[in-house]
């Protein structure tokens, strides 16, 4: 009993890292906005006091309504340094260590 709760303890330490290689349970770093455009792209990471993470994340092709509605997720997450889980067009659904992705999915993620 002791030895699953230490495995239980891990498996949960563990899960909470966030990661660019798999899109889970990132920070929200730069977020750019041009005029005219609005939100254009955002920088992911790994951790909160990190000066630099992933590559630019674009979101082209997204709505003037569904960008507006990502960069209230991406404000609130960053004010509160909450995570969030996002897929991009990239074959694995990821790819944030190659520049050029754009971003296809943006949640808050379960784990703040």
């Amino acid at each position: 009993m002791k030895l699953a709760s230490i495995i239980l303890g891990m498996s949960i330490a563990f899960g909470a890292n966030a990661s660019t290689t798999d899109c889970k349970n990132l920070y929200v770093g730069s977020i750019q906005i041009i005029k005219g455009t609005g939100l254009q792209a955002v920088v992911y990471l790994n951790a909160p006091e990190d000066n630099s993470g992933s590559y630019w994340s674009n979101f082209s092709g997204w709505t003037a309504e569904d960008k507006k509605t990502a960069l209230s997720l991406l404000m609130m997450a960053k004010a509160s340094r909450h995570r969030v889980n996002v897929a991009t067009d990239q074959a694995n659904g990821c790819g944030l260590q190659v520049s050029g992705t754009t971003t296809t999915v943006l949640e808050l993620a379960n784990i703040p």
